[in-house]
Formats: C-alpha cells, sequence, structure tokens
C-alpha cells in the first residue's frame, strides 16, 4: 500500500476586494511609476502630485527593502489582512491599526524585511546587536534601492520617526492621492471579483493565467508547496505588470480587473446585460442546481445542505459562495449561522434576459 505520508492541505483559492490589499498595490505601483512610457497615467500622475517631499518619502520609505519591496508587505501583514473580519476594513480600521503598533514593531519590520533579501539569496545573516551606524549601514545596504543609505540607519535608530513617517505616508497617499480613485474604480474591482468567483478553476496557476493573462511566475510556482491559501485581488491600474505577495502559507495575486472587465462586457447598445455570464457559469452545474431546487422549498442553513447532498463542507460551501456571487442565492446570517435562501428575482432576470436572446 506504499508508505503513509502526512498530507498536506489543499490549496484555497479565495477572491477579495480589500481596500489594505489594493492600497498596497498602488502605492508600490506608484512608487515605480516613474517612466510615463511604461506605466498608467494615474500612476504617473499621482507620483507627480505628491511633489518632491512625497517623493522624497515614498523613495525612502519603499526604497531600502529591495526590488519586491519588502517593507510595505511587512506593514500590511501586520495587519493580518486576510483573516475574514480583516477583508472588509477600511482604510481609518487599518490607519488606526498602524497607529497603535508600537515603534519597535516598525524596527523589527525593517529588520525582517532584511531578513528576507538575505533568505532569497540564500545567505544567513543576523542584525547588528549594537546601535553602531556603520554595522546598520552593512546590514541594509543590499536591499537599497532608491533610499538614503545614512537617511535608513537613522530611521531604524529612531524607531519613533520611522512609525511616524510610516503613518504619515500611508495617510497622505490615501486622503491626497488615492481614496477619491479608489472610490471610482470600486465598482469595476467588485466586478471582476463577481466574475471570478463564479468561475471554476482546476488549480492556481490555470486561475491566474486565465485572471492576468500571464504565466505564474517560476519564483511563485517554486514556492506553491509552502502555500495553503491563495488569494486574487483585483488591481485597476496594474497594467501588463505581474504584481503579488509572497508571505507563506499565503500568497496574494494581483490582477488587471480592467481586462477581465473588457473581455467580458457587452457590447455598447447590447440586450446582454454584464451580470448574465456570472448568473449562467453559476447555473451550469448539476450539484448548484440541486442546491437551488433544496432551498426553493425553505431557507437552510449550511449542514443541512450537506445532509441532504451526501458531499463534503468544503464542496458545498465553494457552490453557495459561487451562487451567493452570482446573486442567485441570499444569504441572511443569524445566531452565528448563515442562512440560505433563493433569489427568485435574479433567476427572472436571468430567464427573461435569455428570452430575449432568443
Amino acid at each position: 500500500m506504499g508508505e503513509l505520508l502526512v498530507g498536506r492541505p489543499a490549496l484555497k483559492l479565495e477572491f477579495a476586494v480589500s481596500v489594505p490589499l489594493d492600497l498596497t498595490s498602488v502605492i508600490s505601483l506608484v512608487y515605480r511609476a516613474a517612466d510615463p512610457r511604461r506605466f498608467d497615467r494615474w500612476l504617473v500622475e499621482a507620483r507627480q502630485a505628491l511633489g518632491e517631499d512625497g517623493q522624497h518619502e515614498l523613495d525612502t520609505l519603499l526604497g531600502f527593502s529591495g526590488r519586491l519591496l519588502y517593507y510595505i508587505e511587512e506593514v500590511l501583514m501586520s495587519f493580518d489582512p486576510l483573516q475574514p473580519e480583516r477583508l472588509e476594513a477600511d482604510f481609518e480600521t487599518y490607519i488606526a491599526h498602524l497607529r497603535r503598533l508600537a515603534p519597535w514593531a516598525y524596527r523589527s519590520m525593517a529588520i525582517q524585511s532584511m531578513l528576507r533579501i538575505y533568505a532569497d539569496r540564500g545567505v544567513s545573516e543576523a542584525p547588528p546587536e549594537t546601535d553602531d551606524p556603520s554595522a546598520w549601514r552593512a546590514f541594509f545596504e543590499p536591499g537599497i534601492t532608491r533610499a538614503d543609505l545614512d537617511e535608513v540607519v537613522s530611521l531604524v535608530l529612531a524607531p519613533e520617526q520611522l512609525k511616524a513617517r510610516t503613518v504619515s505616508l500611508l495617510e497622505r497617499f490615501w486622503y491626497e492621492c488615492y481614496e477619491h480613485e479608489y472610490r471610482r474604480v470600486l465598482p469595476e474591482m467588485r466586478r471582476a471579483i463577481r466574475q471570478a468567483r463564479s468561475t471554476t478553476y482546476p488549480g492556481v496557476a490555470v486561475a491566474f493565467e486565465e485572471l492576468s493573462g500571464h504565466r505564474l511566475p517560476e519564483e511563485v510556482q517554486l514556492a506553491l508547496p509552502r502555500v495553503e491559501r491563495v488569494t486574487f485581488c483585483p488591481s485597476y491600474h496594474l497594467g501588463n505588470f505581474v504584481q503579488f505577495i509572497l508571505y507563506p502559507p499565503e500568497l496574494i495575486l494581483y490582477f488587471n480587473c480592467q481586462r477581465t472587465s473588457a473581455a467580458t462586457q457587452p457590447e455598447a447598445g447590447s440586450i446582454i446585460s454584464p451580470d448574465l455570464l456570472p448568473g449562467l457559469r453559476a447555473l451550469a452545474d448539476g450539484t448548484r442546481l440541486r442546491i437551488i431546487e433544496l432551498l426553493r422549498e425553505r431557507e437552510r442553513y449550511a449542514q443541512e445542505i450537506v445532509g441532504q447532498l451526501g458531499i463534503s463542507q468544503s464542496a458545498v460551501s465553494r457552490h453557495l459562495a459561487m451562487l451567493e456571487a452570482a446573486g442567485i442565492i441570499n444569504v441572511r446570517p443569524a445566531n452565528g449561522m448563515k442562512y440560505y435562501s433563493v433569489n427568485a428575482q435574479r433567476l427572472r432576470q436571468i430567464a427573461e434576459e435569455l428570452e430575449r436572446i432568443g
């Protein structure tokens, strides 16, 4: 029968629109958007709008942790943003968390950023155990891209300043540059997530290729054995670039939501609504049709559906999530449980659209 091995959990594929996740993506893009020929126009103009002092702060705080900008990732992951209760967090909740962190936490995040850079190079390195600036300069030098090395060292040795400038940069970027733009593009990002959730993908690589139009980067592919959950996030300004955060056991993959929306949007004047395809995908499965049949009888909670269908809880959860994303079922939280019912109006809408096509 072969040797008994300890199994690894199957990869979970999640899809989310999140202020902290999107903010981290966009500020990283603005940091890089110095060349107007390569980057989205909004990104270039946002960088210019920060002025010389704002660009200096951006280049200092994002420019000392290597090409993958590990420091801003560490700041994000300190929030534990992928926990279900954190995915819906607004900017005020995120920045309040960062304000509560002690200054030493920011120093630790800067150090951890450098340790990740050394690990990527296959080097084992430890931070200095002294406040000697020369030792810290040697430690941080491999991560410097745009920042001034001496300025970075002075911030690490005065972590209260590192905290203040990190929080201030994020506040300024959100309120002066991105808040209005985020609210403008949010409907498009949500539409992309609905479309993604209504599709069944056989694996991470296929999902990424279909959503982004790119192959999964080799360094991400090689790291998948250490990953337990993959979260796909839409980005409005990503363009033709690939962007990801690899933070085992988490992997965050960004995709250009303008690409996915353009591929599924009907032409101007079409009688087909943008939401028809997600509805049809959700209905194109025998198990999901059986769930709808059960819910027509009465409202049920997930465990009842599991008992009726005789399939696993995780499988039922995936089917319910797809039906919910397509608007075909309603969800009512009560007493710590979720109760599901059929959205008859949505089913009639799909039927009427199909009738108009015919």
